[in-house]
């Protein structure tokens, strides 16, 4: 059974991805891309302030078109202090109230915290808080966080309770299927939404076209598609199916520049891959499975 896809935003309020050559996505082409999910039966949308103009546009997206009933996540900032004060819980309320205002709605689906780390050090239970207060006021009806490692999955789980968490999952990087930590997440009934599922793009990129960084990783690349090749199906079906095929996964956010890199993703949205076999693909060296340690 296919699993609920996200719509990511990013790309519809900023220049992203490794693949892009198109600078960020114009508004003509976001309204298409928003209108032809909601026809695929795709309600759920993934935003942040910090993505550019994406919450505006899709604000006014919202406002045109209002019969359309959108499930939105939006994030909080990235609290850079060492030390959580009170301050910084007012600020991660107001800055929801501006997400709402922005995109017109009453109340989102959903919140995540986007630095999980705030909330292990001193004072980060006042995040939460403020989180769990916009919850029990009726304006977002799930809370979260976003991960990015096994250790962060531990602390979480050893000292908060949340609905749902948004954490990279692709068949270069499974850390966290052979760690098991997704399994203790879904154990604690936590809703599992999996991002990176593309890499930002690298794993669809032809091999010539793969930036110089990667280099040390190209064999696997390589094999990546050799293996698409020999199944006889895309990349892009490769890489999807892989992560469709994980039982514990809830949702799957993608992002796309186009009407047509989604009608792709539409299309191959009930594959599934089996992983058992596809371990050798995986590659566990954060240099290049976390985005924000490339350097290119």
């Amino acid at each position: 059974m296919s699993k609920n896809i996200v719509l990511g935003t990013v790309q519809l309020g900023l220049t992203y991805g490794v693949s892009s050559c198109r600078g960020q996505t114009n508004k003509v082409e976001s309204e298409k891309i928003l209108s032809y999910a909601y026809r695929k039966g795709i309600t759920y949308l993934d935003t942040a302030p910090s993505y550019g103009s994406s919450e505006s546009i899709i604000g006014d997206f919202i406002c045109s078109n209002s019969s359309m009933n959108w499930n939105v996540i939006t994030k909080t900032s990235n609290f850079k202090s060492r030390a959580i004060k009170n301050i910084h819980a007012d600020k991660l309320l107001k800055d929801f109230e501006l997400s709402r205002k922005k995109m017109r709605q009453e109340n989102l689906h959903g919140l995540l915290l986007h630095g999980c780390d705030s909330l292990f050090y001193p004072g980060g239970e006042k995040l939460l808080r403020a989180m769990e207060k916009l919850k029990q006021n009726g304006v977002v009806k799930k809370i979260g966080v976003s991960l990015y490692s096994g250790d962060q999955i531990d602390c979480l789980l050893d000292n908060y309770c949340v609905d749902f968490v948004q954490l990279p999952i692709s068949i270069l990087d499974q850390r966290l299927i052979k760690g098991g930590k997704i399994a203790r997440l879904k154990a604690h009934n936590v809703e599992i939404h999996a991002r990176s599922i593309f890499l930002q793009g690298l794993l669809l990129l032809p091999i010539k076209d793969v930036p110089y960084w990667f280099n040390p990783i190209l064999e696997t690349l390589k094999k990546i598609h050799i293996e698409a090749k020999k199944r006889d199906i895309s990349t892009l079906q490769l890489a999807l199916g892989f992560v469709q095929s994980i039982d514990e996964i809830d949702a799957l956010v993608v992002g796309v520049h186009t009407v047509e890199q989604l009608r792709e993703i539409v299309n191959a949205r009930s594959i599934c891959v089996e992983q058992d076999d596809l371990s050798y693909l995986s590659i566990n060296d954060p240099a290049y499975v976390n985005p924000s340690n490339w350097k290119i």
